[in-house]
């Protein structure tokens, strides 16, 4: 049985965080844990001052880029949790962390470890999603991708999709290391989610729609042009909503193990290998046949073409195409490849990949990204 899973509600406007009290009244709210993190808390507490002030709220912002289930253990119990709902005002990070106090909040003996799309979980304080980066598509999926130890855990339930997600691009930041970073996100999930062995014409619809928005405003939004970062920013969460219904592949296994081995940001990781893995995965017909629609809506020839045009877009917005434009030297990967290797081939997302990989083909993949 195919299930096909998305917020309840998703609500987008840019400018529309400072009204959203109406719905929070609608959705009988009186009481809000928000989540998020001091540099996104000082640029929207003015915003929201307004908003929050009919409400009882607590706030909690000191979390950390990619969260730890040590720090999240800790945090939920002294979180307050009779409250009828928490906001995730943040990136993947911010959001991720806030499902996981929902679960903690909610069944305090359990080990975010053995979270699992095959148990049902009843959560009875609403989860609203504020997403201020466009990319990771965490508000409208029901995955969390935690850190233990040295390693990343890619972790889902069905339940944790948040109920409703406010998509406001006037939060997204202006940095370009970050728009392009999370831009890049947002595209090779969307790729991910074509290549997919459970995609279905639902998640290719809302992934191939995203490809083409992503290709086309990532690098304007960059130079500032509120248009396209508007579409940027509801792109993201169209392929958050693809990916998390059919799973991402092949480039999310090879990144997760790159990121958390030599702690490289999650977007940078996965969009080093995306590349790569269309030409591994391209031996199978059926993908060959997806990626090759998707090279002519680009307006590309070919797959070669379509590989070239996304290295020319990368060149243009900044993002790394070889692993050694990261200053990692050749003998720290060599150093390393067993360990990247062994990490990648225990990662959830390589289930997903279309065509079967062996040690043997991820460290060539890592060898040829090098």
């Amino acid at each position: 049985m195919s299930i096909f899973q998305f917020p309840r509600k998703i609500i987008f406007q840019r400018d529309i965080l400072e009204d959203i009290t109406p719905t929070l009244k609608d959705e009988k709210i009186s009481s809000i844990l928000v989540i998020t993190d001091k540099i996104v808390r000082g640029k929207v507490e003015k915003k929201l001052s307004s908003v929050l002030k009919n409400f009882d709220v607590i706030v909690y912002d000191d979390v950390n880029p990619e969260p730890e289930i040590k720090q999240i253990e800790e945090v939920s119990k002294s979180l307050r949790s009779n409250v009828d709902a928490i906001m995730a005002m943040g990136g993947g990070s911010v959001i991720d962390f806030a499902k996981s106090v929902l679960i903690k909040m909610t069944y305090p003996d359990k080990d975010l470890r053995d979270v699992n799309p095959f148990e049902k979980l009843d959560f009875r304080i609403k989860l609203i999603a504020v997403p201020t980066t466009s990319g990771t598509g965490s508000d409208a999926s029901f995955g969390i991708v935690l850190t233990d130890g040295d390693r990343k855990l890619a972790l889902a339930n069905y339940n944790l999709v948040p109920e409703i997600v406010i998509l406001d691009s006037s939060v997204t930041p202006d940095s370009a290391k970050i728009i392009s970073a999370t831009g890049v996100d947002a595209l090779v999930h969307s790729f991910e989610a074509i290549a997919s062995n459970t995609s279905t014409i639902l998640t290719d619809a809302l992934a191939e729609k995203s490809i083409e928005i992503i290709f086309h405003n990532l690098e304007k939004s960059i130079k500032g042009n509120e248009e396209s970062r508007d579409l940027m920013h509801l792109s993201a969460t169209m392929a958050g909503i693809a990916f998390s219904n059919s799973g991402t592949a092949l480039a999310h296994a090879l990144g997760h193990s790159f990121g958390s081995t030599f702690h490289i940001v999650h977007g940078i990781s996965v969009g080093l290998f995306l590349t790569h893995t269309i030409e591994f995965n391209s031996r199978d017909e059926a993908i060959k046949s997806k990626y090759e629609k998707i090279a002519r809506m680009l307006g590309f020839s070919d797959i070669s073409s379509l590989i070239e045009g996304i290295i020319f877009l990368y060149r243009k917005i900044g993002q790394p195409v070889r692993i050694r434009e990261l200053g990692i030297q050749e003998r720290d990967l060599n150093a390393k490849m067993e360990e990247l290797v062994s990490k990648a081939m225990m990662d959830s997302e390589i289930a997903f990949n279309p065509v079967i990989a062996g040690e043997d083909d991820l460290r060539k993949i890592f060898t040829d990204a090098f």
